[in-house]
């Protein structure tokens, strides 16, 4: 395998790691399970992103900022390609 790395904010790498440990995985097989599945499961795009960080950005009154923005986003799409993980090794 060739090793990949990549600089996450602390609170999503904090998330990725309890996410991981609630599931009984290493971080590590989480990344690559969401990297992996991420398009045949939920086929977001890089613009699908976007979109919804602006969305997200109006529907608060801009009173997040893009990065906080991100954030949010970047848990969610973890967090429901996480749940759609765990029902497929169920």
């Amino acid at each position: 395998m060739k090793r990949v790395e990549t600089h996450l904010p602390e609170e999503v790498a904090k998330r990725l790691s309890d996410q991981a440990e609630s599931m009984g995985v290493k971080r590590s097989e989480l990344l690559r399970d969401l990297i992996l599945n991420s398009q045949t499961s939920f086929n977001i795009t890089p613009d699908d992103y976007n979109k919804a960080v602006v969305r997200v950005r109006k529907r608060c009154g801009h009173l997040l900022g893009r990065y906080q923005a991100e954030s949010v986003v970047a848990s969610v799409f973890a967090e429901f390609s996480g749940a759609s993980l765990r029902a497929a090794k169920n």
